[in-house]
């Protein structure tokens, strides 16, 4: 499948971006937390588009490593494409790519609260090798490799095949205008503000069900990965597989299994796709 992972040290490199994301967290990230001044927070698109310093000092960082890491390598960072979309043309290119959100969840991290993440996946040719989703606070992160499983440490998450298909028993957070009307369904609905802690609720059953209309690679390409190899089924609202470099309209779907995503997509609103 890959060009690039048969000829490397596998275990060397999660290893080395582990630490990498680590020490970049705990340098660029976690000082600044309640401790932003007026000049570290500006916006980008609009009012509620927002970059921080930390945001751009940590995808600096993570950009040099990276590449340190894996020559020949090129970078797609999400503030890097806020300054120039051209850069999202890396994903069409037969090098390998690192997609990084220095801080997922970013208005989260302005207002204080603790639901954001650092966020790397490693893409190939459409398909997302390797994914790390890093909690600064609480330093912990969650790992996954095409057909590696996803692990927290030595903890590897499977999500239980057998899981009930009662909707009304299951947690949902919807970001999907398409599932506005299908809210009453389940047992509650939550957003955390940030799609990596939302991919990370769903590879450990603490949410079943989640949906997005936004695609950024950035926000999706480790969390699509490590759900699916916790045991999990995502799919485009239109039944595709999920490429980070598709920039596909209709949105995404994450369900503990197909049984389940089919119940929920037949609730849509087609009007809103």
């Amino acid at each position: 499948m890959s060009s690039v992972l048969p000829s490397l040290d596998k275990t060397a490199l999660r290893c080395d971006v582990d630490a990498l994301i680590r020490d970049v967290a705990a340098k660029a990230v976690v000082p600044r937390f309640q401790n932003l001044a007026d000049s570290d927070v500006r916006t980008k698109s609009g009012p509620g588009d927002l970059v921080t310093a930390a945001d751009e000092e940590a995808e600096q960082l993570l950009h040099e490593g990276l590449v340190r890491l894996l020559p020949g390598s090129l970078v797609l960072g999400e503030e890097a494409a806020a300054s120039d979309r051209s850069v999202l043309s890396h994903l069409a290119q037969p090098e390998p790519v690192w997609v990084i959100d220095p801080v997922d969840g970013t208005a989260n991290f302005v207002a204080g609260y603790a639901a954001f993440a650092v966020v790397v996946a490693l893409v190939e040719a459409g398909q997302t090798l390797m994914g790390w989703i890093h909690e600064p606070l609480e330093a912990r992160t969650v790992w996954a490799g095409y057909d590696q499983g996803a692990w927290i440490g030595e903890r590897r998450l499977i999500l239980d095949s057998r899981t009930d298909s009662d909707l009304s028993a299951m947690a949902a957070a919807h970001y999907h205008r398409a599932f506005k009307s299908t809210l009453d369904a389940f047992a509650n609905t939550r957003r955390s503000g940030s799609a990596a802690h939302e991919y990370w609720a769903l590879a450990e059953n603490r949410i079943q069900v989640s949906s997005f209309s936004r695609l950024k690679p950035w926000d999706h390409a480790a969390g699509v990965l490590v759900h699916t190899e916790a045991g999990g089924y995502s799919r485009m609202i239109d039944g595709a597989l999920y490429n980070p470099a598709d920039e596909q309209k209709c949105g995404i779907l994450s369900a503990p299994s197909q049984k389940v995503w089919a119940m929920v997509r037949a609730l849509a609103d087609e009007d809103c796709i």
